[in-house]
Parts: structure tokens; C-alpha cells; sequence
């Protein structure tokens, strides 16, 4: 009689020693999307952002290069998500993006070599160059406006939260933050500014989804709202407080 053995190996996935993914920053941690996704299944909320930004959701190409990919998903999500193209027509891509916005030097913000000492944009060179980067890709109707946040206040907080709200409910919207990544995520060393888009704004739980662009190291993740404020009103050396910025196309 012939007997057959089958073997099943395990293996254990590797631990990297250190501070955990999504540490609490004074109490406040971020929740991965994979761990609590509930709210996209709830036919109640259409999550219009989170569907166009999804299907153009990309990584930055370079260490300094958030911007060219977060403004790539927003005009995707904008101009191209939701329609029928053509066989012809490309996806926008961050590397053509900075090709064509030319008014600043944003192609060489975000090499790896920089320009005038710096990498990566101010929150009001993210605006110029969302402003410009739609005229380019031919947006027939559109408008671009930044809010620099660099106090934690009452007031503050009502007004992200009204603009949260808007965009959430409105396809025409992409709203952009500019932000210190290591406030929401609890990496070591930073600050680090960043921007990413945010995927959608859970009113009743008053969380933030972020699309965050560092693939390398993140995937999307949910953060209070309190402390996505915090993370914009954090001060750089080289870029002074963040904010948000807001995409429209249309009437």
C-alpha cells in the first residue's frame, strides 16, 4: 500500500522591530481602511470622491513628489471617472502633470535634487498649481481655493468641518490637505509635511479618510477630524502651517 504525506508550511511574517504603524499621537490614532470599511457599505453614503479617487489611486513617484500624485488623482477623479473615453486618451500622470503646469518650478520640487534649497510645495504653491495643472487638461469650468489653517480653534474646526461635509456630498469636489504625515500616523523623526486627498468624511464618527500617497509605507486610513486639524496647523521651517485645498469643476 502506498501512503502519501502532504506537508503544509507556515510561515510567520515578519516583524519589524520599532514603533508601530499608526501609533497614537496624544491619544489619537488613525484606523487603516482594511480594518473598517463600513461606511462604504452603507448605501446611504454614495462616497462619490472615494470612487473616482480609488480608481486612480496612485504613489508618489519620488520621496518629495506627493503633490504631482495627489493633484493626478484629483484631476482624474474629476475629469476623467464617471464617463466614457476614448481608446486614445491617457490617464493623467504625475510625471506629464508637471511637465505642463510650467508657472513654477514644480518638476523640479518634487526631483529628487529640489529647487532653491527646498522640496515640495507650499499650501499656496499647491493651489497655483491645481489652478493651473485643470486649465491645461482643458476643464471648461473650474475653480481653486486654499485655506491656510494654523490655529486649532472652535472656529477653525467648524469651518474644515462645513468643508468636509460640502465636499463629501458634491462630485465636482476634491478637497487636497496639506499636513504633517507623522501627527495622524505616529511615524518617528518627523514632522514630515505632506499632501494627500481626502477619500471621503464620515459626519457621524467625524472621521477623515486619507488617500494617502506613500504607498511605500501607508494604505488608506480613517483620523478625527480634531486631529487632522492639529496635522495642517503644524509648523515647518520650510513651509509654515498647511491647510486644504479645494477642486471644483462645473457650475
Amino acid at each position: 500500500m502506498k501512503i502519501i504525506f502532504s506537508f503544509l508550511l507556515v510561515f510567520a511574517p515578519a516583524v519589524r522591530a520599532g514603533t508601530p504603524k499608526y501609533a497614537p499621537v496624544d491619544g489619537a490614532a488613525a484606523v487603516p481602511l482594511s480594518l473598517d470599511n463600513s461606511y462604504f457599505r452603507n448605501p446611504a453614503n454614495p462616497a462619490y470622491d472615494y470612487w473616482g479617487l480609488a480608481s486612480f489611486y496612485v504613489p508618489q513617484g519620488s520621496g518629495s513628489s506627493c503633490s504631482a500624485a495627489a493633484v493626478s488623482m484629483a484631476l482624474n477623479a474629476l475629469l476623467n471617472a464617471r464617463r466614457q473615453r476614448g481608446d486614445e486618451e491617457e490617464n493623467i500622470s504625475e510625471g506629464k502633470l508637471t511637465e505642463k503646469v510650467t508657472g513654477l518650478k514644480w518638476k523640479e520640487l518634487v526631483s529628487e535634487a529640489g529647487a532653491d534649497g527646498r522640496h515640495g510645495l507650499t499650501l499656496e504653491q499647491l493651489a497655483a498649481a491645481s489652478k493651473e495643472a485643470l486649465a491645461a487638461y482643458g476643464a471648461a469650468e473650474y475653480s481653486v481655493g486654499g485655506v491656510a489653517v494654523s490655529t486649532r480653534s472652535a472656529l477653525s474646526l467648524e469651518d474644515f468641518r462645513k468643508a468636509l461635509s460640502e465636499n463629501e456630498r458634491d462630485p465636482r469636489n476634491i478637497m487636497l490637505l496639506h499636513f504633517t504625515q507623522d501627527t495622524l500616523t505616529g511615524a518617528p523623526g518627523g514632522p514630515y509635511p505632506h499632501i494627500s486627498p481626502v477619500g471621503a468624511y464620515d459626519e457621524k464618527t467625524r472621521r477623515v479618510l486619507l488617500f494617502d500617497v506613500d504607498r511605500q509605507w501607508y494604505e488608506p486610513y480613517w483620523a478625527a477630524d480634531t486631529q487632522v486639524l492639529k496635522a495642517m496647523a503644524v509648523k515647518t521651517a520650510a513651509f509654515g502651517s498647511g491647510g486644504y485645498v479645494i477642486l471644483k469643476t462645473g457650475k
